[in-house]
């Protein structure tokens, strides 16, 4: 079972409270027709990836007005639909792990002041993709929440774009970075997640910086050599394509294996390169997109044993669409080739998006 403990900048253990934890449910996408002449149904899944749908549930949200301070307590009822209105990261704990999601509020009550004091509100949350994240261990921080101060929460709420071009996932509705500050969840004994947030009177706050994470690989080239490997274990239960290579060093028409499918960035560069959603950026220009496409895996052109010499794939020259690479569950290979020989190159790939 997941247990909701934070919205944006509403955390639900000190100055709110959830009355009762949602019921989540993952609904797949199937697809079925029933046989004609035979029992059951016709399901063409196989063994591809199963999809799911969105998510949608209700909770009931208490806010406790005695927990702000005096002179932020007018402010409280704007405070609070300020963060319920704003699309933004969804934390849950489900056993010893962190997961987050992108929600958007679908409904919102007014809030309804049941016992002095307290403010109700009935929201129901929307999770467009329906799966659930692992916290990255060295991009997340647990921080000091004795009090809430509203004019902080506002200006957390509000903070300005980083200047890295590609923290956050895709889906992100703005790709900003926090203050690296508290205790950073790799830090955290596992069994201890959940003393640490999420129960009555716990003190702390979530916080994500995509300054702060680190590498999942970090891979050299050998002096002397070309190419360079990197592989990497992916326990997630679904494919993602939230990747980014960073590359320092010298190349020439690189081309990048990725699980078997190749592409290549056309031209002579050097210093670093950032890949990101089919996106190139070299040092502080980025690339036209031609400049980076998908080639053939292998021969492209068929035999000719039935004169099907009409028959060609080439992808040879830029092609049409972003290239996107796929992380699968379990092992991971990625090959560089055409490396400058003399020097040894950097390579650090962040895979976000692993999925529960």
């Amino acid at each position: 079972m997941k247990k909701i403990v934070q919205f944006n900048e509403l955390v639900f253990n000190h100055t709110a409270h959830i009355q009762t934890q949602p019921e989540i449910v993952t609904d797949f996408r199937i697809s079925k027709d029933a046989f004609v002449n035979n029992h059951g149904d016709y399901t063409p899944e196989r063994t591809s990836g199963r999809k799911i749908n969105s998510k949608t549930f209700s909770m009931n949200i208490i806010i406790d007005k005695n927990k702000f301070n005096c002179e932020d307590r007018e402010m409280i009822e704007q405070f609070v639909q300020s963060n319920l209105y704003k699309i933004g990261r969804l934390w849950a704990i489900q056993g010893d792990l962190l997961l987050w999601a992108i929600a958007k509020a679908e409904s919102v009550s007014e809030g309804l002041e049941e016992k002095r004091g307290q403010l109700t509100y009935t929201v129901t949350l929307y999770l467009p993709q329906g799966i659930w994240y692992i916290a990255d261990s060295t991009a997340t921080y647990l921080e000091e929440y004795h009090q809430c101060d509203v004019l902080e929460c506002f200006e957390a709420l509000q903070r300005p774009l980083c200047e890295c071009c590609w923290c956050n996932i895709g889906l992100a509705p703005k790709k900003m970075c926090f203050k690296c500050a508290g205790d950073r969840l790799c830090e955290i004994p596992k069994n201890d997640l959940v003393n640490q947030i999420g129960n009555c009177g716990n003190n702390k706050k979530i916080n994500y910086s995509c300054d702060c994470q680190e590498p999942n690989i970090l891979a050299y080239s050998d002096y002397g050599v070309k190419t360079a490997l990197a592989e990497f274990q992916a326990m997630t239960l679904y494919e993602t394509d939230d990747v980014v290579i960073e590359i320092c060093g010298t190349f020439k028409n690189l081309t990048i294996e990725f699980n078997g499918e190749k592409s290549v960035i056309e031209g002579e560069y050097s210093g670093k390169t950032i890949i990101s959603s089919g996106i190139v950026k070299n040092n502080c220009d980025y690339l036209d997109i031609s400049k980076f496409h998908g080639v053939c895996s292998g021969d492209c052109t068929p035999n000719d044993d039935c004169n099907a010499s009409s028959f060609s794939l080439k992808q040879k020259s830029g092609s049409n669409g972003i290239v996107h690479w796929k992380v699968n569950t379990g092992k991971n290979v990625i090959r560089f080739f055409n490396f400058k020989k003399n020097e040894t190159q950097e390579i650090r790939v962040y895979v976000r998006g692993i999925a529960l």
